[in-house]
């Protein structure tokens, strides 16, 4: 009881600090208030990225001889979606926790805090490290990634209690990436179109043939290759003028399994040429995933550990979206990803089941106690 306290008290201030992704101020303070919770006898690093926004604050702790290579990672993130202000207000109703932020991640993350406190008051890091950052909301090429990339952290299993799972453990999270492409003509008035090469003809050719390799989800079967233009602009505000120039979006999401980022972008690269477009140097995302390996034994230990504490059996899934999980399997990281009990993310009626947040921060510091004592964990 003095634990679910505890996580209680601890998820509510959290929550009710309006910590949106670029509230610098804001969500530095909701890391404070996560290092106040630990306390001393551990190492803490304060990385702050300047960017031309502010500055993207992650915390990094952890043993000061294991700090940027700890055998077990555990990573969340603080920042939130813009909501308005009263719905970071906290309620409880029920068991369930409602407030913006609160399935994703804060409640998660206090869970997290929770059992990392208690590894650390019974003996110290111990090759377990935690990172917190504040822009996982827009990518987490500020936060996560460039702690990756430029502070060096490399550690060799990263646990990600993000999502809406209910204890299911992710196995692949389809990778995305976004083109950006152009495609230029004279232009010139409609009535004259047999004499004008259009443009908009050329970039909705090229999206027809990337469509038919690539574009393959159905309802029924959604666990494949999507490909839609989501952006359109012809410059023009005329409707009998046909455009000099056009631009457009296109984003791309796969599962790792089944295409390769090279093999996409190289048929992007054929289209183009192909059809007379050109594409730009600002696309992103690169195709990062992350694919799980079911029987891997860090797997198979979170999986005995987790069902031991639920009584029930856990299954796979896949994840449509993206966590930061991706930045680390990139370095050839380990990535488990999966969460507590919760729904509404992004919406007015976010929340989090409560009893699931002390079961899945028990099962963390199980999961801590096995893992290290584990010699073979491939």
């Amino acid at each position: 009881m003095i634990e679910r306290q505890r996580i209680i008290d601890l998820s509510t201030k959290m929550v009710e600090i309006l910590s949106v992704t670029g509230r610098e101020n804001e969500c530095y303070a909701v890391l404070e208030l996560a290092n106040d919770f630990i306390g001393n006898g551990v190492e803490l690093r304060r990385i702050g990225n300047k960017t031309e926004s502010g500055t993207t604050w992650s915390y990094l702790w952890g043993d000061e001889n294991t700090l940027l290579t700890p055998r077990l990672l555990l990573s969340g993130h603080i920042d939130v979606v813009a909501a308005e202000d009263n719905q970071f207000r906290a309620k409880i109703e029920g068991d369930k926790l409602y407030a913006r932020g609160a399935g994703d991640m804060k409640g998660h993350v206090a869970s997290m805090l929770n059992s990392y406190k208690k590894w650390l008051d019974e003996g110290g890091a111990r090759g377990v490290g935690l990172l917190l950052t504040s822009d996982e909301e827009v990518g987490g090429f500020s936060g996560a990634r460039y702690v990756v990339e430029h502070e060096g952290l490399r550690p060799d299993i990263v646990f990600i209690p993000d999502g809406e799972f209910d204890f299911n453990i992710v196995e692949s999270q389809k990778a995305p990436h976004h083109f950006h492409v152009r495609a230029l003509s004279e232009g010139g008035h409609a009535s004259r179109a047999f004499r004008i090469d259009n443009p908009l003809n050329r970039m909705m050719k090229l999206y027809s043939a990337m469509r038919n390799k690539y574009s393959v989800a159905t309802v029924d079967d959604d666990w494949k290759s999507t490909f839609e233009m989501t952006v359109l602009n012809t410059k023009s505000g005329s409707a009998n003028k046909i455009p000099s120039e056009v631009e457009a979006w296109f984003s791309w999401r796969w599962p790792l399994e089944q295409f390769t980022f090279e093999e996409g972008v190289a048929d992007m690269k054929r289209f183009a040429k192909e059809f007379g477009c050109e594409i730009l140097p600002d696309g992103h995302g690169m195709g990062e995933g992350c694919l799980t390996p079911r029987n891997a034994d860090f797997v198979q230990i979170w999986k005995g550990v987790i069902e031991e504490k639920r009584g029930g059996k856990v299954d796979f899934c896949n994840m449509h979206g993206a966590t930061d999980g991706r930045h680390f399997y990139a370095h050839k990281a380990k990535v488990l990803v999966t969460s507590g009990v919760t729904g509404g993310a992004h919406s007015t009626n976010e929340w989090v089941d409560i009893s699931s947040l002390v079961t899945l921060s028990e099962a963390i510091y199980d999961y801590q106690r096995k893992l290290l004592n584990n010699k073979s964990y491939e």
